[in-house]
């Protein structure tokens, strides 16, 4: 392993990359910018040489396995890593977890549950510094269970018509959804934020529409603020979005599946399009012109049950603005996309021929190998399924193919500092330190 520094208490990559010390993700990384993710596994399963990701550059990465096998710990090692790169690196990236499982807010603890297993690998628990970010219809029900978070929400105006229809689960034909995109694209057509109080009345104003169609696209829009996620004006983008900054927005509350797929692509399109501004003004601060603006941080967007959001046989209300914008030609703006699934299958087929670093965990899914192996890389001497069958069934195992070098490798992820909250639960209580120590004497004896 590299040398630690106390102060951060993370590895620390010294000199430049050589054979025994290998950056994925990048063939010119300057030895900055570093993730440490783990190390490589031999075939009798040791510990080889330390394996890093580089963080300088933007990627698409698909991490996947089966349940259990480390998919979400693996994100969780990403985000750590990217809060403890070094200020000058840090200051200009920012980290944003969509968190449906609500999962994440673990991370302001220490792993004091594993702290045997990071003293192996020369670490220590520490929480890292997270903001979590709730719907603002939520709020009360996360402080009576004292996780310190803050309210967003999205400007109502920012949904167009039809994707009402689609949130609704009603055709745009029908008379309540030819009301409801009438209504909708009148009011956007002012060029001005509104309430739901304003669509409510622009409803019943409608001169074209029986009062049954009135009544039953009221009674969605009534549904929908009950939500606590859409708000006339909306939460700044820069409110939840900073260099250097960790950003957590927990949906999991949210029970409809395409209200989050709607969150997810407004949020990420809003993503992509402040990027595209602070390139361009990057662009031009080269060519030398001076600029007082403070430039958007480049953008590592994690999303975890990707499946949900780009299925592979229909398209999502989230599917264009993530496969189109962020994972096509997101890595030109400085956006990288982090997505996370177990169903491989279900998942749009552009993400794995997209994604220039795969994660892959163990899968015994024979539809999910073949989902994999369709878009495999010439450069694979092995099919996945034999690389699978290397790993076995070890927890934190993973295969790692690095579009970048063309190459493959077998890697043992690193354990987590922060508290994992992605877990299985168990009916037997776990030990306590104390505990642990006491059995462990027990068992020496």
């Amino acid at each position: 392993m590299p040398k630690i520094e106390n102060k951060e208490q993370r590895p620390v990559f010294r000199g430049k990359n050589t054979g025994m010390l290998r950056v994925l993700g990048s063939e010119e990384n300057p030895g900055k910018g570093l993730l440490s993710i783990g190390n490589y596994m031999a075939l009798d399963h040791s510990r080889g040489a330390a394996v890093y990701l580089d963080a300088l550059k933007p990627h698409a990465i698909l991490i996947c396995g089966k349940r259990g096998y480390g998919k979400s710990y693996t994100m969780g090692c990403l985000l750590e890593e990217l809060a403890f790169l070094e200020p000058a690196i840090k200051k200009r990236l920012a980290s944003v977890v969509i968190d449906t499982m609500g999962i994440f807010w673990t991370m302001k603890h220490p792993n004091a549950f594993e702290a045997r297993k990071l003293k192996n690998w020369e670490l220590t628990p520490a929480g890292i510094d997270i903001e979590i970010f709730v719907p603002v219809g939520k709020i009360e029900a996360y402080r009576k269970r004292n996780i310190d978070v803050k309210p967003f929400s999205i400007p109502i105006s920012e949904l167009s018509g039809s994707q009402w229809c689609r949130i609704f689960s009603i055709e745009e034909v029908s008379p309540p959804g030819i009301l409801l995109v009438r209504a909708i694209e009148s009011l956007r057509e002012k060029g001005e934020a509104y309430s739901f109080e304003e669509i409510l009345s622009e409803i019943a104003r409608d001169p074209r529409s029986d009062e049954a169609s009135k009544g039953a696209a009221e009674n969605y829009f009534r549904a929908v603020n009950s939500w606590g996620l859409f708000s006339k004006e909306g939460t700044k983008l820069s409110d939840l979005i900073s260099g250097g900054r960790t950003t957590i927005l927990d949906v999991s509350t949210l029970e409809n599946e395409n209200v989050c797929a709607a969150a997810v692509s407004i949020i990420a399109g809003r993503l992509y399009e402040a990027r595209l501004e602070a390139r361009r003004a990057y662009e031009k601060k080269l060519m030398g012109e001076k600029t007082d603006e403070e430039e958007f941080p480049m953008v590592w967007l994690f999303i975890d049950e990707a499946h949900i959001f780009i299925p592979a046989k229909t398209e999502g209300l989230a599917s264009k603005v993530l496969i189109n914008r962020c994972l096509r030609q997101g890595r030109q703006p400085g956006l990288s996309l982090i997505l996370a699934t177990q169903r491989p299958a279900s998942l749009h087929p552009d993400v794995v021929s997209q994604s220039d670093l795969l994660i892959c965990h163990r899968l015994t899914a024979s539809d999910d190998i073949l989902a994999l192996e369709t878009s495999r890389p010439l450069y694979m001497q092995e099919n996945i399924q034999a690389y699978i069958k290397k790993m076995g069934s070890e927890r934190g195992a993973a295969l790692i193919v690095d579009d970048h070098s063309e190459s493959v490798h077998l890697v043992r992820i690193r354990p987590r500092i922060s508290w994992h909250g992605g877990g299985e639960p168990s009916a037997f209580e776990p030990h306590t330190k104390e505990k642990s120590n006491k059995n462990d004497v027990q068992l020496q004896k």
